[in-house]
C-alpha cells in the first residue's frame, strides 16, 4: 500500500514537473496576474489605502467618549490639620470632667504628607458644531482617494506593462527579421563567390557582399541586445527577477473602437485622477466645515470618580462621593480673526482645485483626441506597410534573380534586402505603437481593465 501510494505521488509530481516545462509561454493576461501579485508599487499603495481605513475608523471614534484611568502620588513636606486639643480642655471643664482624654484626640489631620489616589474619569463630546462630523466626512472622503489612487496606479502600470511587454514583441521580431537579412546575405555572398569564381562578376560585387554580410551580423548582435534590456524592463514591472518564457500575444488590431467622444466622455466621469480632484473638492468642502464650527459651542458631558485613596477627605470614606457628573461649555469669544481668515483660506482653496478640475477636464479631452487620431494612423500605417512588404518581396526576387543572370549588381541585391527589412520593421514599430496607443486610450478614458479583452480577441 505505502509502495503503490509513493508511486502515485511521483507520478503526480511527475505530471506537474512535465506540465510546466511544457508550458513555457505567456500570455499578456497571464502577466497582468503576475503584476498584480509581484509588482511592489501596488503593495505600496494597498497598504497606503489600507491606512487610509484604518485612519476613518479611528475618526469615527470622536463620536464615543472617552475614558481614562488616572492616579497620582504627592509627598508634602509637612502635613495639613488643626490641633484642637486646648480647646478640648476647656470643653472638658465646663462638662466638669476630671480628664479631657475622655472626648478623644483633637488634634485632626486634614491631609497626610503623603498622598495616593487613583480613579476614573471620562469626557463625551454631545455638541461640536459639526466638527466631528467634517472629520469623519473627511476621512472617508480621503479613504475614497486612496482607492481611486489604486485604480489609478493599477491603470497605470496596465500601460507600462503594455509598453514593455509589446516592447520585448517588437525587439524579437526585430531579432527574427534581423537573422532572415543575414541569412539572405549569407545566400547572396555564396553565389557572389561561386560567380565570381566562375568570371562572372568582378571582385567587387564579391566584396559588396562581404561588406552586407557583415553589417547584417552588426544589426542582428545589437537586436539581440536591445531584445535582452527589454526582457529586463518587463521583469521589473512584472516584479520578478526575470522573463525567460516565450511572449505568446501576439500584436493585434481592434476590429471596431467607440467613436471619439466615447472615449472623452467617459473619462470625466471616471478617469481616477478626475475623480480624485472631484474628491478633493468635497475634501476642501469639509474643511470649511470644520472651519464654520468653531462659532459654535462645544458641549461634552464630563465625570469622574476617585476610586482608591489613601487620605478620605472628610476622615470617613461613607462621605466620598462614588461620581462626579457634569455638563462643560466652551465658546471662543475672540481669536483675533483667526477663524474668520481660516475660513476664506478654506473658501479659495476650493475655488483653486475647481479651477485645476476645469482645466484638467479640459487636458483630458484633448490628450484623448490626439491618441484617438494616433492610434487611426498607426492603423492604416499597417495597413499601407502590408501592401509595400508583397512589394519588396517581390523586388527582392527580382534583383536576386537578375544578379543569377548578370544584369543587376550586388548593390542591387542588398538594396532590396534592406529595403524589405526596413518596410518589416516599420510595421513592426507601428504595430508597436498601435497597441501602447490604445492601452493609453483606455487608461484616459478609465477603461484601462477593457485592454485584456482586445489581447484575447
Amino acid at each position: 500500500m505505502i509502495g503503490y501510494i509513493r508511486n502515485s505521488l511521483t507520478l503526480v509530481l511527475t505530471f506537474s514537473i512535465s506540465l510546466r516545462l511544457c508550458s513555457q509561454s505567456l500570455s499578456f493576461s497571464e502577466s497582468q496576474i503576475i503584476m498584480y501579485k509581484e509588482n511592489n508599487l501596488i503593495k505600496a499603495v494597498e497598504k497606503q489605502e489600507e491606512a487610509y481605513q484604518f485612519d476613518l475608523k479611528s475618526y469615527k471614534g470622536l463620536r464615543f467618549p472617552q475614558v481614562d484611568l488616572f492616579g497620582a502620588g504627592i509627598y508634602r513636606d509637612k502635613k495639613i490639620g488643626a490641633n484642637l486639643n486646648g480647646a478640648r480642655s476647656e470643653i472638658a471643664n465646663i462638662l466638669d470632667l476630671a480628664d479631657p482624654e475622655e472626648l478623644g484626640n483633637w488634634d485632626v489631620n486634614f491631609l497626610k504628607r503623603d498622598i495616593a489616589l487613583g480613579g476614573i474619569k471620562f469626557t463625551w463630546p454631545l455638541f461640536t458644531g459639526g466638527k466631528i462630523n467634517a472629520a469623519i466626512e473627511a476621512s472617508k472622503i480621503k479613504a475614497e482617494i486612496g482607492n481611486k489612487e489604486l485604480i489609478s496606479t493599477k491603470n497605470k502600470l496596465i500601460s507600462e506593462l503594455a509598453e514593455r511587454y509589446f516592447q520585448v514583441k517588437l525587439a524579437e521580431e526585430a531579432v527574427n527579421v534581423r537573422k532572415q537579412v543575414l541569412e539572405g546575405m549569407n545566400q547572396h555572398l555564396y553565389d557572389a563567390t561561386k560567380m565570381e569564381q566562375q568570371g562572372v562578376i568582378a571582385p567587387v560585387e564579391k566584396l559588396q557582399a562581404v561588406v552586407a554580410v557583415s553589417e547584417a551580423n552588426r544589426q542582428l548582435l545589437a537586436a539581440q541586445k536591445d531584445a535582452q534590456l527589454a526582457r529586463l524592463a518587463l521583469a521589473n514591472t512584472l516584479g520578478v527577477d526575470q522573463v525567460i518564457e516565450e511572449l505568446s500575444t501576439p500584436f493585434f488590431i481592434v476590429p471596431y473602437l467607440q467613436p471619439l467622444h466615447y472615449y472623452q466622455d467617459f473619462a470625466i466621469d471616471n478617469y481616477p485622477e478626475l475623480q480624485k480632484l472631484q474628491l478633493q473638492v468635497e475634501l476642501s468642502e469639509q474643511s470649511i466645515k470644520s472651519k464654520q464650527s468653531t462659532y459654535y459651542p462645544t458641549i461634552s458631558a464630563l465625570g469622574n470618580s476617585i476610586l482608591i485613596h489613601n487620605n478620605p477627605i472628610g476622615g470617613t470614606e461613607r462621605n466620598r462621593k462614588p461620581w462626579s457628573l457634569g455638563v462643560g461649555l466652551t465658546y471662543n469669544i475672540f481669536s483675533g480673526m483667526q477663524h474668520k481668515n481660516e475660513i476664506k483660506s478654506a473658501k479659495a482653496l476650493k475655488e483653486s482645485i475647481v479651477y485645476h478640475q476645469d482645466k484638467s477636464k479640459k487636458d483630458i479631452r484633448t490628450m484623448i483626441e490626439k491618441i484617438f487620431q494616433d492610434l487611426q494612423k498607426q492603423e492604416e500605417q499597417i495597413q499601407n506597410l502590408d501592401v509595400q512588404i508583397v512589394q519588396a518581396e517581390e523586388l527582392v526576387r527580382v534583383r536576386k534573380r537578375g544578379f543569377s543572370e548578370g544584369v543587376q549588381t550586388s548593390t542591387d541585391v542588398v538594396d532590396a534586402e534592406m529595403n524589405l527589412s526596413g518596410i518589416k520593421l516599420q510595421k513592426l514599430q507601428a504595430s508597436y505603437n498601435y497597441v501602447v496607443d490604445l492601452a493609453s486610450l483606455l487608461e484616459y478614458s478609465g477603461l484601462s481593465q477593457d485592454f485584456i479583452k482586445y489581447t484575447n480577441q
